[in-house]
């Protein structure tokens, strides 16, 4: 709280200066009335409460001081009390105790040749899960563990006592505050604080040291680091009526699917092999078992705990089982069951719609989708049969090349003159409102055999879901609609579901899993019309989800026409036509969000630079409190791990920032480098970069441009999107030139500045740049470190 000497009242370069370093700091400003009356001049407000959590503070307000001062008092006051913890009791296994070879002795002797014995998949499950828990509750049985909010580990009886020591000498002073008591308590506080610092610190020190990675994380998260998540429910939240709200988007009402079906059932066989689903070998499920590593445990109370130990055993008869899945075209009924965990998505959530459905399902079910996946995905590629710019869940495929094609081609469209007209689609529920009868006539008229059909068939219909919080279970609700939340199969059967939404329409446009966006450019003369264009595109994508039984959330679509200053301060904004989404207009935005990034009509990437530098000050925050009690190989790790994604993400888009905007993502890198070796605010990084081996930030995001351009040009899986962009000199020239044998790119012609700093452009000539063997490395893992090093030795 204090006087900034900056009017906020007033719309002028200073109070946006002001309010623009706030929020870069992930601050925030309370709102207030003028607090400043000086005689015959207007009032003002320059006195300013600035927080970082609104969400804590109790009150706070102003009182005038007329008698003494033209300023207003402040006051504020926080929410100090911490709310009572109440204990809980869990049931849990103790598989740390467990003696494995007891337990695979026991194993042994069980009759697993029951499970052969019968064909039936719903019993071989049964069965198999009855085997599992006769051993484990023999060897690990359940037990409950009461939960206690002990004291501080490092919290030994010598420091105890000295608190108790001290805690005397407090009173003693209190009640005669002489010198004598005083200095008494001063040392005896000093030393006690001293030994606690001390203590907390070897306590952390000797924790990180013994223990494995992941224990490491789960240690650093209790201590309070890392990304704060408000998981708490509200006591009167309704179990019974959430679980409805979540099920209730699976019915919804697809009047036109009859005219649907038979459009599908009509269309010609491909002439392209039908896809078979093949039966699994045992290395691929032990491969797939071991690659997952979530344990959560779903509602048949099996974990991968449980399936590891015995992983020599019972793979043979997992096999099994999933083969005879296959086989018979029956997904087990017990692993359609899923338990939903609501997570608000915001503080003091008000309506179900507030709660994000995180969905639970059996381990063993994972494994059979990953294998099924596996082969469908192979199916589609060799193919072709997935959308060319369908980005979400694919190999070599990502939120950053989508983001690089996109703001690419607005730059193309920049660099002819034109403006970009970019439409971002939010569709309502994606998963839960795929009609099942629909997607399996898509499967069949992509060639995907009867018998594969029949399987996804059972694994898709006859699906249950009940809400889970601790202990507390809902009733179960039937799905009669929608791919399961969080299955394996579900993205890629979405992306399958959706193919062919863009036939027909003539904007550009790009998909990543149910995100969907159009654009067009245009010259400033024609673009009433390219708006008229961009409406019937949007009334043949209306007419697909109608068709299709899905739905789009026009209030949550956004437009944004991007181009550059000169261009935009041509168009005559208030007679230019409205988007219209189902005869709703939306509004025309300046900013919109975009796969994480924010894109503001002339690409000038400050309200993206800006959030990076509150994700930053905000990831910065929560480490700030320990770093004086972490070994520096642990805050090393978190810097990799917390706070440099934040600045790596997606910076391969915005190559044409500012040297000023640059300058502050630098700024923002150097506060990794402070939290690491505990340097103050205006100490010298440059060496201590060095000895991290860091690069500057513009080399940091030259080396992540030409990772992904070395994944272009020699990764298969690669988006051809990208691929396309690129061409070697020597595909242009008819008679033998030296490039022929090297591996120089021919470099893209652009006249102004705008595509010369484009993803293609720069990349380009970058690569070019590189000495031959960096080019010509063999493996991605390879080409990285021999550039990093090349960079580490590049002049400044």
């Amino acid at each position: 709280m204090g006087d900034f000497n900056t009017c906020l009242l007033k719309n002028d370069v200073r109070s946006k200066k002001l309010k623009s370093v706030v929020d870069s700091c992930n601050l925030h400003i309370l709102p207030s009335n003028p607090t400043h009356f000086f005689p015959n001049s207007a009032p003002s407000l320059l006195d300013l409460k600035i927080v970082s959590s609104p969400e804590y503070i109790y009150k706070h307000g102003q009182y005038t001081a007329d008698a003494f001062s033209y300023h207003d008092l402040l006051f504020l006051s926080y929410k100090l009390r911490s709310p009572k913890v109440k204990s809980r009791v869990l049931l849990l296994r103790n598989f740390a105790r467990m003696d494995v070879d007891r337990l695979k002795n026991d194993a042994a002797s069980i009759n697993w040749s029951l499970i052969d014995e019968t064909t039936d998949v719903d019993e071989q499950v049964r069965l198999l899960n009855a085997f599992i828990m006769q051993l484990y509750d023999k060897h690990a049985p359940l037990r409950p563990i009461k939960l206690k909010y002990l004291p501080a580990p490092w919290l030994t009886k010598e420091i105890k006592d000295l608190m108790t020591r001290r805690n005397l000498a407090k009173a003693k002073f209190k009640k005669d505050p002489c010198n004598i008591n005083r200095e008494k308590y001063r040392i005896l506080r000093n030393r006690c604080n001293t030994m606690c610092r001390d203590a907390q610190r070897r306590h952390i020190h000797k924790t990180i040291e013994e223990s494995d990675p992941y224990r490491v994380w789960k240690f650093l998260k209790s201590l309070g680091i890392g990304k704060k998540r408000n998981d708490s429910l509200p006591p009167d939240l309704n179990f019974e009526m959430l679980n409805q709200y979540f099920s209730s988007s699976s019915s919804y009402v697809n009047s036109c699917k009859s005219r649907t079906l038979n459009h599908l059932h009509s269309l010609p066989t491909p002439d392209f092999p039908e896809f078979v689903l093949c039966q699994v070998a045992d290395c691929d499920v032990r491969k797939n078992i071991t690659a997952v590593t979530s344990n959560a445990i779903g509602n048949d109370n099996v974990s991968r705990n449980m399936i590891l130990p015995l992983l020599d055993l019972l793979t043979p008869i997992i096999t099994k089982i999933f083969n005879n899945s296959i086989n018979t075209g029956t997904f087990p009924t017990l692993w359609k069951d899923a338990q939903i965990i609501p997570l608000p998505k915001k503080s003091n959530p008000k309506s179900f719609c507030d709660y994000r459905p995180i969905s639970i399902l059996p381990f063993l079910s994972k494994i059979l989708e990953r294998l099924v996946q596996q082969q469908l995905n192979l199916f589609l590629n060799q193919n072709n049969l997935l959308n060319t710019f369908q980005s979400g869940f694919r190999p070599g495929h990502s939120t950053v090349t989508a983001l690089v094609k996109i703001t690419d081609d607005i730059r193309a469209g920049m660099e002819n003159r034109q403006v970009t007209i970019l439409t971002l689609l939010d569709f309502s529920n994606a998963f839960n409102t795929v009609d099942i009868d629909i997607l399996l006539a898509v499967l069949r008229s992509i060639n995907v055999s009867p018998a594969a059909t029949d399987w996804f068939r059972s694994y898709l219909f006859g699906r249950r879901q009940c809400i889970r919080i601790e202990d507390t279970y809902s009733s179960w609700c039937s799905l009669d609609a929608g791919i399961p939340q969080g299955g394996v199969l579900s993205p890629l059967l979405f992306s399958i579901f959706i193919r062919s939404i863009t036939s027909g329409i003539t904007s550009l446009y790009h998909l990543y899993a149910d995100d969907l966006q159009i654009y067009s450019q245009t010259s400033i003369n024609n673009l009433p019309s390219a708006v008229l264009s961009t409406n019937r595109d949007l009334a043949i994508i209306s007419e697909f989800c109608t068709s299709y039984g899905i739905k789009v959330n026009p209030s949550k679509t956004q437009v944004i026409v991007i181009g550059s200053n000169k261009l935009l301060q041509k168009i005559t904004w208030h007679t230019l036509p409205f988007v219209c989404f189902e005869n709703s207009a939306i509004p025309y935005s300046k900013v919109v969000k975009n796969l994480g990034v924010l894109i503001d009509s002339t690409m000038s990437w400050a309200p993206q630079i800006e959030q990076i530098s509150k994700k930053m000050f905000a990831a910065c925050g929560s480490l700030k409190r320990l770093r004086n009690f972490l070994p520096i190989s642990t805050k090393i790790a978190l810097a990799h791990s917390i706070l440099l994604p934040i600045l790596d993400y997606a910076d391969i888009c915005y190559t044409d920032i500012t040297m000023e905007q640059l300058n502050k993502l630098e700024r923002l890198q150097n506060l990794s480098i402070r939290f690491i070796f505990g340097l103050r605010k205006y100490d010298h990084v440059s060496q201590f970069r060095k000895q991290l081996k860091w690069l500057p930030i513009h080399l940091r995001r030259n080396v992540h441009l030409l990772s992904l351009l070395f994944c272009v040009l020699f990764d298969p899986k690669s988006p051809r999107y990208l691929k396309e962009q690129f061409h070697y000199r020597y595909e242009f020239h008819d008679r033998s030139l030296r490039s022929v044998y090297s591996l120089a790119l021919n470099t893209p012609y652009s006249v102004t500045s705008f595509y010369n700093k484009s993803f293609t452009s720069q990349a380009t000539r970058l690569w070019n740049s590189l000495p031959l063997n960096i080019q010509q490395a063999q493996s991605l893992q390879t080409f990285k470190k021999q550039l990093k090093e090349y960079y580490l030795n590049f002049p400044s």
